[in-house]
């Protein structure tokens, strides 16, 4: 009897246990990290659950009102009652014109009241309306990142932006370099700084100046006229991005780099290319990562057949985007003497010199003679350094596996070498050839270690 009553306790214990409200059991502070993390209309939602849950919702420290109606972004302002804002993003759904000025206005004041820490505006919706972020919003010293997409930025007084780590300018109507120039000036402590789609007039000056930049990422599909001058002095810098059609002049002073990622598109002539890649290249002549797009790569051959190429002596690390096997190894032998890591991968190329072959059958029989249609040369004495060897590969182009022979015959250091092919309908057997041919490549460096992974 006894046995059978702590059995039946126990039992009656585990279906309490089961139908305890565990969550509502956790300290405030916990709930509340828990609820930072949902979009801000389910917590909302979450005030029907208890009594206790009533008003919780109402001091959570991050405001998540991305696509939000009006109505709601200025119901949920106005019923919460927390004492700091971390974060605080907002936005509009796309067929919304937006509420007036003065209503967006309040809501970037009352985030500012808050002092919030991380600020998102997107006003895509809202360009249609002759809107201007407040003054009040560049004297945010409590601002550590903010984020504006689709903001007209009109700045009429000092900006003091103490404590801002990280911004981001997206799709602004304009940005001169005396607005860049007052930011800068205004957030000392800025280490990331993010421009993307932005206008440069002609005959600018644009200048960025910092001594605390650590980041820095210029992309933009607009052309930039051939009398615009970007200048960049940043001696802390680690990492530039410049993605863009560019017509005009980029002096880079920043001794610190250590990675250059490079996508550059000019429709000039071949000296106007060498003069901007000369400018660029010449500036990155000692970072340690370099990585090229294909647009880049392409003005980079067509230079070599110039002679008109600038070797990176000092570059340990390549990547290189959408790119063919003999491009590869062109471009490698005549700029990265020093090479220690190269990573490749093929992309969406779609003209190669070695023929793309589409049916199973035909890369099947081009695996097995690839020699035959692909003959490349390569200065042995590019690959002395070289350690390590990544590329993802179409096996629709076989012109891999030569590359792949004359890197194992002439790396001498050769520690690692990771091969990636995409099968896509191409039969199995020519995964395996593939895979036979590579290994039985004979190796220049005796701790060579080759791996061959199929991606499907």
């Amino acid at each position: 009897m006894d046995e059978w009553h702590d059995r039946l306790s126990e039992e009656a214990n585990i279906g309490d246990l089961h139908h305890r409200d565990r969550l509502s059991e956790l300290p405030d502070s916990l709930i509340l990290e828990i609820l930072s993390l949902l979009d801000t209309r389910d917590v909302v939602r979450t005030s029907l659950l208890s009594k206790r849950w009533e008003n919780l919702w109402s001091t959570i420290p991050c405001l998540d009102l991305l696509k939000q109606t009006p109505s709601v972004i200025s119901s949920v302002v106005s019923q919460w009652k927390g004492p700091k804002i971390l974060k605080f993003r907002l936005s509009f759904p796309s067929f919304i014109l937006g509420p007036s000025s003065s209503v967006i206005d309040s809501w970037l004041l009352f985030a500012i009241e808050k002092r919030v820490e991380e600020l998102f505006l997107d006003l895509n919706s809202y360009k249609k309306v002759d809107y201007c972020l407040p003054q009040t919003l560049y004297t945010c010293s409590s601002i550590t990142k903010l984020t504006l997409e689709d903001c007209k930025l009109r700045i009429e007084d000092n900006v003091q932006w103490h404590q801002l780590k990280t911004l981001e300018i997206r799709y602004p109507d304009w940005l001169s370099g005396d607005a860049m120039n007052q930011i800068l000036l205004g957030a000392p402590l800025l280490e990331e700084l993010v421009l993307k789609s932005f206008k440069i007039g002609e005959n600018e000056n644009f200048n960025i100046r910092s001594t605390s930049l650590k980041i820095l990422k210029i992309q933009t599909g607009y052309i930039w006229h051939e009398t615009t001058v970007l200048r960049i002095w940043a001696p802390n810098l680690l990492n530039f991005v410049l993605e863009a059609r560019f017509h005009g002049t980029c002096l880079l002073d920043a001794p610190s780099l250590t990675h250059a990622i490079l996508s550059l598109v000019h429709d000039g002539d071949v000296a106007a290319r060498f003069k901007l890649l000369n400018h660029v290249f010449r500036s990155i002549r000692n970072v340690e990562k370099v990585t090229l797009s294909h647009c880049c790569i392409e003005m980079l051959l067509k230079l070599k057949n110039e002679d008109m190429v600038m070797p990176l002596l000092n570059s340990k690390i390549l990547e290189l985007d959408t790119i063919g096997a003999e491009d590869m190894l062109d471009l490698v032998g005549m700029m990265f003497p020093k090479l220690e890591r190269l990573i490749v991968d093929q992309g969406r190329l779609q003209t190669w010199q070695a023929p793309r072959f589409d049916d199973s059958e035909e890369v099947h029989n081009a695996m097995v003679d690839t020699l035959a249609y692909a003959k490349m040369s390569f200065p042995s004495p590019s690959l002395l350094h070289l350690k390590t060897f990544e590329a993802t590969w179409s096996m629709r182009d076989p012109s891999i596996i030569p590359a792949i022979q004359i890197l194992l015959e002439n790396a001498l250091i050769l520690e690692k070498m990771v091969i990636r092919l995409s099968q896509g309908a191409s039969d199995p057997k020519t995964f395996i050839l593939a895979q036979e041919k590579v290994l039985s490549i004979p190796r220049s460096s005796p701790n060579a270690q080759v791996i061959i992974i199929s991606l499907i």
